[in-house]
């Protein structure tokens, strides 16, 4: 299959927009050893901008998840259940170093929404909405960004259990607000997760 990449004259496209209304809660899981629970890197992940200029010239992006088991999945779990029948061990150490933090969305966000047939409808190959080629992905982070319509970032299914992510680009972050951060063995709804998905904490 070839590798599509976006048009020169993507710029001109009309983007799918989905809008998240002021009100509505997500969440996050982050290490502990960084204070801020709406701080955000600009390290390799799946939406970041892989230009390569200096830090202060590419954007930044905070992701957050509609439920504390896509949030679990996502920044704790991820891929080491594969090939596992078994309850999967893991330290207890690992939830000791994270927090689960609470943040509403303050003001609304203009998302572009690669849900459903979305993607296709804006020609944006599955590849990018399924995380299958992350490279493939950063590339249309960047058109999305830099399209005039200024979105406020993306909202997409995860690849792990299709519940809704959002990617925030670092220009909107000042339209969420922090509600309240947890120790991640303190989030309501842990060992709910952790039973669902066969993990054995050792």
């Amino acid at each position: 299959m070839a590798i599509v990449r976006p048009p020169s004259d993507f710029s001109s496209a009309e983007l799918e927009i989905h809008e998240v209304p002021a009100g509505k809660r997500f969440g996050r899981i982050y290490l502990d050893r960084y204070p801020d629970p709406l701080g955000y890197g600009k390290t390799r992940s799946r939406f970041s901008d892989p230009r390569r200029r200096l830090a202060e010239n590419r954007f930044g992006v905070l992701y957050l998840g509609e439920t504390l088991k896509v949030c679990f999945l996502e920044a704790v779990l991820r891929d080491q259940r594969d090939g596992m029948i078994d309850d999967l061990p893991m330290e207890e150490s690992e939830l000791h170093t994270r927090r689960y933090a609470a943040i509403e969305i303050a003001a609304r966000l203009r998302m572009v929404d690669l849900r459903d047939d979305r993607a296709i409808v804006m020609g944006v190959p599955t590849d990018v909405a399924k995380a299958a080629n992350q490279t493939l992905a950063r590339a249309w982070s960047v058109a999305f960004h830099d399209h005039p319509a200024r979105p406020d970032g993306i909202i997409y299914p995860s690849r792990l259990n299709g519940h809704t992510n959002l990617a925030v680009y670092d220009r909107s972050i000042g339209k969420l607000k922090f509600i309240k951060t947890v120790p991640l063995m303190s989030a309501p709804g842990l060992g709910a997760t952790i039973n669902d998905l066969k993990v054995s904490i050792v």
